[in-house]
């Protein structure tokens, strides 16, 4: 099975499940959260990221194999098996926030261009980091387990918070929207047969406010998705 060619329009149907499937943790992660199950949440969230990634592993094998490149389960490998090569074609989103004393300086000026640059580094470091730490929180998320470095036990349900929670359900968010918007715009033939079959799954737009994790309207969700892609450094 590992050296059985892969088309596009297979890759490309796989592409779409992934989401499908990131989706639907996706939208029980919220489930989760509303009835305050945080840790179960956190861990649906993180897994809803590991599977946007694979959507985009399959994306770009069926790029490859459209343009003539032989691909298989094998070629792909370890990007499928490890938990860290998902997380990282994730691009978890990640929040950047820096201290600044006195007035803002002005836009285009030379103070800003170096605040900007400095962010830009900073959130280069987070989202290097960020995949490391979805599956260390997962793990704390997940399991009980002795801590080591004092007395006692790490017990999930205690050791997960709201806050916790909030954060990784709202990347989760964030990052299945982005997505959903990039296959959207994306006019290659793959990109095009990968939404055909997201528009034909009935594959819906996030539509939690995530400060509340309640339904919005089409004219909230908008401009909260606008809110929420700054707040996390996402881009369309």
């Amino acid at each position: 099975m590992k050296k059985v060619h892969l088309t596009a329009n297979v890759l490309a149907t796989g592409a779409t499940y992934a989401i499908e499937q990131a989706w639907h943790l996706l939208r029980d992660a919220v489930l989760l959260i509303q009835n305050k199950r945080y840790a179960s949440s956190l861990v649906l969230a993180t897994f809803c990221l590991e599977q946007l990634g694979r959507a985009e592993i399959y994306r770009e094998n069926a790029k490859d194999a459209s343009a003539g490149k032989r691909v298989t389960l094998g070629s792909m490998g370890r990007s499928l098996t490890n938990h860290l090569p998902k997380l990282f074609k994730a691009k978890i989103p990640v929040t950047v926030s820096m201290p600044v004393y006195g007035e803002p300086p002005a836009p285009g000026s030379q103070a800003a261009i170096k605040l900007a640059e400095r962010l830009t580094a900073f959130r280069k470091i987070l989202e290097n980091e960020a995949p490391q730490k979805a599956l260390e929180v997962r793990k704390r998320a997940l399991h009980v387990d002795r801590i080591s470095h004092f007395a006692g036990w790490n017990r999930p349900s205690k050791a997960i918070t709201r806050d916790d929670a909030d954060y990784w359900v709202g990347a989760a968010h964030v990052r299945y929207g982005l997505l959903r918007s990039e296959l959207e715009g994306d006019n290659s033939p793959v990109g095009k047969k990968i939404w055909a079959v997201t528009q034909q799954l009935e594959l819906q737009e996030s539509s939690w406010n995530l400060w509340t994790w309640e339904e919005e309207s089409a004219e909230d969700r908008q401009a909260l998705k606008l809110i929420g892609e700054r707040a996390f450094g996402g881009q369309a």
